[in-house]
């Protein structure tokens, strides 16, 4: 309870206690991250890049990740994350980004830490989220400034990812058998429809009720043939990758099975499937609902970090734990 309040006192003042704030550029963009050591001055296992997933993203994810960020600088782990462009204190705009702009943004920000900070590639780990599963696979495979990473509820491709949400969406809205093949069928249009490159007035001629934005329109437009199975396959470091069985954005069991046939160099990539959790890792008992509301909010920092599956962060921990161990160890 006492950290419920905690948490609201450092959301209303915008910066988490004991955070160094630390800006970088990236093109135009100069972006505000926030550094938070490892608690009780806890030996540095390891620094950990958190890469954001869709939306308008403040550094802590409107306050979630904090419940992840508190127990795993308990393990001595260092925190690094950063307002998307044109969010809090970063300049720019993320929805002008594609998911190559947002790979070159995390390469600048690893830059950043490592510039500032003791961290080499070998303890320089990222943990991305959702959307992030179209930019950490790639740097995973081409960046040799980090030693591993973490993805939670990544899914391959973006049109199938969106097509297995329409159809979580309406059965959560009790649709009938037809409205839901409908549904999938419009979403089957629509993908066809972008495919002809079209205007944001052409798009507005046939988008019906609640069309998106012309910013969320070129957003989608410039990003929705993201694919990430040439990155998974050439991953070339230690990867973990996470999905909740509860997940209603990405089709967890899909992607689970893909990976029983994929192929994995070396046995770098690791994947679990987490039980009673969301696509965020939330309770799925308490959390399973789409939509990130007030009530959620309120439900999420009174329980901190009880709101988590309960196999998520001994699941995560333990695993980084391996990666973080010193070199000469690891050949033990």
């Amino acid at each position: 309870m006492k950290r419920f309040f905690w948490l609201l006192f450092t959301l209303i003042l915008s910066v988490p206690v004991q955070a160094q704030i630390i800006t970088f550029a990236h093109g135009d963009n100069q972006l505000q991250g926030h550094y938070l050591a490892a608690t009780d001055n806890l030996p540095t296992k390891a620094v950990l890049l958190f890469v954001h997933g869709d939306g308008e993203m403040p550094y802590d994810a409107k306050g979630f990740y904090e419940l992840i960020w508190h127990p795993l600088r308990e393990q001595g782990y260092a925190i690094f994350s950063w307002d998307k462009a044109g969010v809090g204190g970063s300049s720019g705009k993320w929805l002008n980004q594609s998911m190559k702009d947002r790979q070159e943004e995390v390469a600048a920000a690893i830059e950043a830490i490592q510039s500032r900070y003791p961290f080499s590639a070998h303890n320089t780990g990222l943990l991305g989220f959702s959307q992030a599963g179209w930019v950490v696979p790639a740097l995973a495979n081409a960046s040799t400034n980090i030693g591993f990473a973490v993805g939670i509820g990544f899914a391959t491709n973006w049109v199938q990812q969106g097509e297995y949400l329409t159809l979580t969406r309406m059965m959560q809205a009790n649709a009938s058998p037809s409205e839901i093949k409908q549904a999938i069928h419009a979403h089957r249009e629509q993908i066809a429809f972008f495919d002809r490159s079209p205007s944001y007035q052409e798009y507005l001629q046939q988008a019906g009720n609640n069309p998106m934005s012309e910013n969320r329109f070129q957003f989608v437009l410039k990003n929705y043939q993201a694919d990430a199975s040439q990155d998974f396959n050439n991953i070339q470091l230690p990867v973990l990758l996470l999905w909740g069985d509860s997940d209603l954005n990405v089709d967890a069991s899909h992607e689970l099975n893909l990976w029983q046939h994929r192929p994995n160099p070396n046995n770098h990539v690791e994947t679990r499937m987490i039980a009673n959790a969301t696509h965020e890792m939330l309770r799925a008992d308490l959390f399973n609902e789409s939509g990130y509301g007030i009530g959620m909010w309120l439900k999420m920092m009174f329980l901190e970090e009880d709101a988590l599956a309960p196999d998520f962060l001994p699941t995560l921990i333990k695993w980084l734990n391996v990666q973080t161990q010193p070199p000469s160890i690891n050949k033990l």
